[in-house]
């Protein structure tokens, strides 16, 4: 019981000291799909590539940290969240850090104008709420298996507009441990937590791998963390 004990101990401390970020974000590509489109993702940052006609506008919406690199020229006016605008100007080459902002772009020059944004993800931000699953790989189940599955659950959640939510999964390496993985679940807050699991996609994507998830269940420990304000 007390090697139990310990083994919890060490595992929530790993969980608590993983990188944090915040996913309360409006996706741009969920919101605007003619505007913003991925080019690459991955657990470090996700690549948009940015296009606006002359005169286009898009819907307000949220980008954390990252860097600006402009394929073209640009001239365009940015709404705010605060209801305030901005004009801005540049060049074709100019590469620009940008800081987690919300706004609405739109075009006001005379020719399209090109960009790719490189977003960061695990920038120090705390999620509202985590769950940890500790557990053995169930029988006739390998680890490539699992984080396959891991994979397209990430990109269900993704498509209903929380790309940086999701799961994440670790090996534990000390050979004295009680379990040999944890997997983790990030998330904005309960209420968008709720919303992910009742969305159809999501629904789809676990029915695919229901065997998995219910060998999984049947010997994991199962923890959940709330961040506290």
């Amino acid at each position: 019981m007390e090697k139990s004990r310990i083994i919890v101990c060490h595992a929530l401390a790993l969980f608590l000291l993983l990188p944090l970020i915040n996913l309360n974000a409006q996706d741009a590509t969920k919101i605007d799909p003619d505007h913003y489109k991925v080019e690459l993702e991955n657990d470090k940052v996700r690549v948009l590539r940015i296009k606006y006609d002359p005169g286009e506008d898009s819907k307000m919406h949220e980008h954390p940290e990252g860097v600006a690199v402009f394929l073209t020229d640009h001239k365009a006016n940015m709404k705010t969240a605060d209801g305030k605008s901005m004009e801005m100007a540049g060049k074709g080459g100019d590469v620009v850090w940008v800081d987690r902002a919300k706004h609405q772009p739109k075009n006001t020059g005379e020719n399209p104008f090109e960009l790719i944004q490189i977003e960061l993800k695990n920038n120090g931000k705390v999620a509202g709420k985590k769950s940890l699953h500790l557990f053995e790989l169930p029988d006739g189940i390998s680890e490539n298996q699992l984080n396959d599955f891991l994979k397209e659950m990430n990109k269900a959640i993704s498509e209903e507009g929380y790309p940086e939510a999701g799961y994440h999964l670790y090996k534990i390496n000390d050979e004295n441990a009680e379990y040999k993985y944890f997997m983790e679940g990030v998330w904005p807050d309960s209420a968008t937590y709720d919303k992910i699991h009742d969305s159809e996609k999501w629904k789809a994507a676990a029915e695919k791998g229901k065997d998995i998830i219910d060998k999984i269940q049947a010997q994991e420990l199962y923890l959940k963390a709330e961040k506290v304000n």
